[in-house]
């Protein structure tokens, strides 16, 4: 048996990638309601969108292994997107939370929940918080919710229970992603804008990545450079793209806007991290459009996002 050293490019895997373009259309109607379900689980518009593409990649996978039709589609895409939330909170370095087990009761105010969702969910295990978002946010009935979470209506009853006593008198401590450096992601922004393609480069680590959430992932500085870069800062498109520095949802981000006809808009956004004065990674949400359209929300702008999602 010898070494696979030749390039993996089989007709299979584009039969694959097909396969995939046509499966995404076929969820696209639930794709919106994905997103908000994955933006109350992780409590962030980052988190989300990222909920979302390994929910998506999840759902893919396990449909191609399942011998049968998918009954009802949207309680099985919220499963596959709490068991990947779950499996994700698993991966993460805990967090200290010292919440009392003072129980609310089961007729809570579903208003009262949303109020207190926005800042208060972190507190939450991820089975109660999936509960709570299921049961209170998106009127899912006892028994549909038992249905997602593989377990007895009791249980969920349990678990809406305790979430609701620690929703009424939290005591919490959060975790921070580590900010990227400011002054490189000012340099990023004026050599993207000045379409500075050498420059860009030459901002990047040599092993850096890229990846453009859903569709693909670069590897090395002129992979990137090659891709994605030199594929975005095109001059012979009739528009153009700017840069800049945001400081959103306490993040310093890059947020792209397109630039048409006299009219700027959101098109898409660059989250970096950086490392030794260079950059490490950069995801692009140019195929994100529930994201998009909440930065330009926080931003009070207009968002022209792209027409597909893959």
């Amino acid at each position: 048996m010898s070494d696979l050293t030749d390039a993996l490019d089989l007709p299979e895997l584009k039969a694959t990638r097909r396969a995939r373009r046509e499966f995404l259309d076929r969820l696209e109607p639930l794709r919106s309601g994905l997103y908000k379900y994955c933006r109350r689980l992780t409590g962030n518009a980052f988190d989300a969108e990222d909920l979302v593409q390994e929910s998506l990649a999840r759902a893919f996978t396990q449909a191609a292994q399942a011998h049968s039709p998918i009954v009802n589609p949207r309680a099985w895409l919220f499963r596959v997107a709490t068991n990947a939330y779950v499996d994700s909170y698993r991966r993460q370095s805990p967090v200290l939370v010292d919440a009392p087990e003072q129980a609310a009761p089961d007729t809570a105010d579903p208003a009262e929940v949303r109020d207190a969702w926005a800042q208060l969910v972190t507190l939450l295990p991820p089975q109660e918080r999936a509960a709570l978002a299921l049961k209170d946010l998106f009127g899912f009935t006892l028994t549909e919710v038992a249905d997602v979470l593989r377990t007895s209506v009791g249980a969920v009853k349990a678990a809406l229970h305790r979430g609701r006593g620690r929703l009424a008198d939290p005591e919490r401590s959060l975790k921070t992603r580590e900010a990227p450096d400011r002054r490189l992601l000012d340099a990023v922004a004026d050599a993207f804008t000045a379409y500075d393609v050498p420059r860009l480069t030459a901002l990047l680590l040599a092993d850096a990545d890229s990846e453009i959430l859903g569709v693909l992932t670069e590897y090395g500085a002129d992979n990137i450079r090659q891709g994605s870069i030199e594929h975005t800062l095109d001059l012979s498109k009739p528009y153009r793209y700017t840069a800049d520095v945001v400081d959103l949802w306490g993040e310093p981000v890059l947020v792209i806007h397109i630039v048409r006809d006299g009219h700027r808009a959101v098109n898409d956004l660059m989250r970096l991290t950086t490392e030794d004065g260079k950059v490490r990674s950069i995801r692009w949400y140019y195929f994100s459009p529930d994201f998009l359209t909440e930065v330009g929300a926080a931003l009070g702008e207009p968002v022209e996002p792209n027409g597909h999602h893959y």
